[in-house]
């Protein structure tokens, strides 16, 4: 089959080939991919994860069509892929937290990933896709909608609650969509304007959230602080502006501050998600499509487009 695939990072290092077809699972025509952060860095080699095996095929949010039947998936459902890779056999497997397992990590990283014609997987990463929605969010559900859902159960929110959310990525936007859905009150900051949310490009010094959600990291990690109230949560689940911060401790005890990390979502996340946008709208705004095999052109396209994520197709 014809993938995509590199021996070493960079994108100068990516090559379109041949290669073995896997056969450890059922297999899966893919259709669409997604061109995320993630991919992004693995090619360029700026990751914090060990990436396994070499050659490798990038690629970590997919959609397709299954190509036989499972004991649920059925020959010609269009299907995404759980991204985390787990052994179903330790605590955080058996507690229902497969996105983290001790022995796992993120499908597309630590094996070959969905740059390619075909994949196979085991039906336990394979999920069905709501006939409503479209093609291009479908693919984009399995790490920036997963990601979004997960943080916001984490928050626990109450209805007509004050949210905060730091950036309107792929990711920011899912979660300002559902925590809509969840009936919250939305607040971003962005340097975009963003139809039904509140945003700021600076935020204001008296504004004061519930929930503040903030993905970005560096010093702006902090500055959530001086936005969240009283007994307010602050969640956490990237580092875009930089891993370290520093920060008023006493502030976080003094006012009962609670902060969480977030990490993608588990499996049973991933089914109240697909539920939910079953029957309710979201979409993401695309930025631009292109062929897989027209990566590189992608690439470059990656950190200067303004809004919308891009899409390939096979």
């Amino acid at each position: 089959m014809k993938a995509l695939y590199f021996e070493k990072p960079g994108i100068e290092n990516l090559k379109i080939g041949d290669v073995k077809e896997p056969k450890n699972g059922l297999k899966i025509k893919i259709i669409k991919a997604g061109f995320n952060p993630l991919d992004y860095n693995l090619i360029s080699g700026n990751i914090i994860y060990n990436v396994n095996p070499m050659p490798h095929i990038p690629g970590s949010e997919v959609l397709g069509i299954a190509m036989e039947d499972g004991k649920n998936i059925k020959k010609g459902d269009r299907v995404i892929v759980y991204g985390k890779i787990f052994d179903n056999n330790c605590d955080m497997c058996f507690s229902g937290n497969e996105q983290l397992c001790y022995n796992g990590g993120i499908w597309g990283v630590i094996t070959d990933g969905g740059y390619s014609e075909y994949i196979s997987i085991g039906e336990q990463n394979i999920f069905r896709v709501p006939e409503n929605l479209d093609d291009n969010t479908a693919v984009s559900i399995g790490i920036g909608a997963l990601t979004a859902y997960r943080a916001l159960k984490k928050a626990n929110p109450e209805l007509h609650k004050k949210v905060l959310i730091y950036g309107m990525g792929n990711t920011g936007i899912f979660t300002a969509q559902l925590a809509k859905y969840m009936g919250l009150d939305v607040y971003a900051l962005s340097r975009k304007n963003m139809p039904d949310i509140k945003t700021f490009k600076e935020i204001p010094g008296d504004l004061k959230a519930d929930i503040v959600i903030n993905p970005l990291g560096g010093d702006l990690f902090s500055d959530s602080l001086k936005h969240v109230k009283r007994k307010g949560k602050i969640i956490t689940y990237g580092i875009l502006n930089g891993r370290f911060s520093s920060m008023d401790i006493a502030g976080i005890y003094t006012n009962e501050i609670e902060i969480y990390g977030s990490t993608g979502g588990s499996r049973l996340d991933l089914y109240e998600l697909l539920n939910i946008m079953g029957t309710h709208k979201f979409s993401l705004p695309v930025y631009k499509e292109y062929s897989l095999w027209d990566i590189k052109d992608a690439f470059n396209d990656f950190k200067n487009r303004e809004n919308g994520r891009i899409i390939f197709n096979l």
